[in-house]
């Protein structure tokens, strides 16, 4: 049942079915408010707010969330904003974003569409050359990542997460070339969205590859500097951010739905009264996964082994899931786990491995597809970080089948 003609036959039905409710919703908006009474293009709203908060020279209130509340208001006026979408990226995302405030909200967000689409294309042929097999088919990659629903999600929430795909796929390569500086520039990158580069910097710091962490160092260096332009206090003030973040998934109006890390596997069902504990038994956890991951990681530094591709598909499975602050759009990142994957079943898993795998990755499709409805209307269980666990779990019996060998050869 799982072949490739099916999936993408799959695929073309979830991506219509959505661009006919997308389309139902804006043909029957109000200004910026969709038919649903949401905002077209929220994230990218919070985030053109806060570069006009920057540029307007209130970067020291740029973490005021009143003061947020109300650009964004007047950014859709005369309609009414339904509820606010915080900005609480790095105080340099502001400035970063400053060309989108030069255009309309609506121009705006379609070429910031235009360019989400083509991060995602970029991806899938930049990891073609870190996996050739699969490499090959990146056109059915292509429509099958985009019926994905963390892709669709971030797509028609506007959220710069599709970025973080190009930024990976291209730190691999680099790895693969010994362009280590290179590699953690690009890993400075991602401080965009810091929860997705902590776990690749403690990896590469326990490993002491010095030159991944010099790269990385400058390019962090770039956005402190940027940040002392927004305002003085701003990385402070957005520090002070941290202990709030957990707990945003019980603010009113938040999707608590789309939280996907294992920290809402007990958030969500303890409810605010069991913070503290939720909290703990979710850092338990992602400390269990960060010594499973080093684990993996042990061993020579060889990045031509054929396990080192397998090595970096398990860092993008667990940097997601140990994050505090982590929303459904943000496992888009999974596709690429699930191309290294693939690459490696092509030369080395039997048929029955295969088919088990084609499964865990249906599955995950699913999950993701019909988790937030489930969450919302039967049970307050997150579903997405199951999906990621189990599809981590595949990724790490594939490093393992991969290490066999060279254990039984030394």
């Amino acid at each position: 049942m799982l072949t490739l003609a099916r999936a993408r036959a799959h695929a073309v039905v979830v991506i219509l079915a959505f661009a006919a409710v997308y389309t139902f919703g804006l043909v029957r908006r109000d200004g910026m408010i969709d038919g649903f009474g949401h905002v077209i293009g929220g994230d990218l709203l919070a985030v053109r707010s806060a570069a006009a908060i920057v540029l307007d020279g209130r970067g020291a209130e740029l973490y005021d969330f009143s003061v947020q509340a109300a650009y964004q208001q007047a950014a859709i006026a005369p309609q009414r904003l339904p509820g606010l979408n915080p900005f609480v990226s790095p105080p340099f995302v502001a400035l970063l974003a400053a060309p989108w405030t030069f255009l309309p909200l609506g121009p705006a967000f379609v070429l910031w569409t235009a360019l989400l689409l083509a991060c995602l294309v970029a991806a899938l042929i930049v990891l073609s050359r870190a996996a050739p097999l699969t490499g090959r088919h990146w056109p059915s990659a292509l429509l099958l990542s985009l019926s994905f629903y963390p892709v669709l999600e971030g797509l028609m929430a506007g959220s710069n997460s599709l970025i973080e795909l190009p930024i990976f796929a291209l730190i691999l390569l680099s790895l693969r070339s010994g362009h280590e500086v290179r590699a953690g520039a690009l890993l400075g990158l991602q401080l965009y969205r810091p929860q997705l580069a902590l776990v690749p910097l403690a990896v590469f710091a326990v490993k002491r590859r010095w030159r991944i962490l010099s790269g990385f160092a400058g390019v962090g260096a770039v956005w402190m500097l940027l940040s002392l332009l927004v305002a003085p206090h701003a990385l402070l003030d957005w520090l002070a951010l941290g202990p709030l973040l957990s707990r945003m998934i019980f603010e009113k109006g938040m999707p608590s739905a789309l939280f996907a890390s294992v920290y809402a596997l007990f958030l969500l069902p303890l409810g605010p009264e069991h913070f503290a504990i939720a909290v703990a038994a979710g850092t338990l956890v992602s400390l269990a996964l960060l010594a499973t991951l080093l684990r993996v990681w042990a061993g020579p530094w060889d990045p031509g082994a054929e396990a080192f591709g397998l090595r970096f598909a398990m860092l993008l499975m667990v940097a997601p899931l140990v994050s505090q602050y982590l929303q459904l759009h943000d496992f888009a990142l999974l596709i690429l786990p699930a191309l290294l994957a693939a690459e490696y079943r092509l030369t080395h898993w039997t048929p029955d491995e295969w088919r088990l795998v084609s499964l865990v990755l249906a599955v995950v499709w699913i999950v993701c597809l019909v988790g937030p409805a489930i969450v919302t209307r039967v049970v307050r269980l997150p579903l997405a970080p199951l999906a990621g666990l189990l599809l981590g779990g595949v990724v790490l019996r594939a490093c393992r089948a991969a290490a066999a060998p060279l254990s039984l050869g030394r």
